[in-house]
C-alpha cells in the first residue's frame, strides 16, 4: 500500500469514526464515559485527515480523496454549528 492510497483511506475513516461517535453522543446508543468530547474532537483530528486528503488528492488526485476533503470539511464545521444552533434555540439563560 503506497502512502498516498493510506493517505486517501485514513482522511475517509477519520470523520467516519467522528460521526458515529456524534452520532452516539446525540441519541446515546452505546453509554460512553465521554460526555460532551464528541462535539470537539472534530476540531483536533479533521485538519489532521484534511492534510492526509490534500497530500494525496496532489498524488493521484483520486475520487477518495476529494471525498475526503469534503467530508473532512463538513465534520470540522460541526462544533461551530452546535454551538451556535444551541445559542439560537435555547437562547441565553443569564436573565
Amino acid at each position: 500500500m503506497t502512502r498516498s492510497k493510506a493517505g486517501e483511506i485514513l482522511s475517509v475513516i477519520i470523520p467516519a469514526l467522528i460521526a458515529l461517535l456524534i452520532i452516539n453522543f446525540v441519541y446515546g446508543i452505546i453509554p460512553t464515559a465521554l460526555k460532551g468530547l464528541p462535539v470537539f474532537l472534530p476540531l483536533l483530528f479533521c485538519p489532521i485527515g484534511m492534510m492526509l486528503a490534500l497530500i494525496s488528492y496532489r498524488g493521484s488526485q483520486n475520487r477518495w480523496s476529494k471525498i475526503g476533503i469534503i467530508l473532512n470539511a463538513i465534520i470540522f464545521l460541526f462544533p461551530f454549528i452546535w454551538m451556535v444552533g444551541g445559542s439560537i434555540l435555547f437562547g441565553c439563560s443569564c436573565w
